[in-house]
């Protein structure tokens, strides 16, 4: 299993990551703390390994990019890849306009609220 984090804030990526090594130590973990490096790992990820699928945790406000505008360039540059991987927005905000334009994408698999406690990562890498 291949997760994916990519959030500014370093103290939610090494939580978030603590806590998936924890429930599966066999998953491969990166982290990322800017948008734009995170886009061009997981395009090139995406090219490298087609097949290979991944649960990828995406914070919205970034300096880089948001969140939206990283699945925005994702799907201009890796077409295929929203549609065949677990994609999940992560925010410290309950702005209804974030939950109303994540409903604009049909491949995200949840909106989930920071930080994400042991329960709610649990069952989304059990499924």
């Amino acid at each position: 299993m291949f997760c994916i984090l990519i959030d500014d804030d370093a103290i939610f990526n090494y939580i978030h990551e603590k806590t998936i090594r924890t429930l599966c130590p066999e998953c491969n973990v990166k982290s990322f703390l800017s948008s734009r490096q995170a886009l061009e790992f997981v395009v090139q990820n995406a090219i490298e390994n087609p097949n290979q699928q991944a649960w990828m945790f995406l914070d919205i406000n970034m300096p880089e990019f948001n969140g939206f505008e990283f699945l925005d360039k994702l799907q201009n540059r890796a077409p295929d890849y929203m549609d065949n991987n677990n994609i999940f927005i992560l925010t410290s905000s309950l702005n209804e306009k974030d939950k109303k334009k994540a409903a604009l994408y049909p491949a995200l698999k949840g909106y989930l609220e920071k930080p994400l406690n042991r329960e709610q990562l649990a069952e989304i890498l059990d499924k």
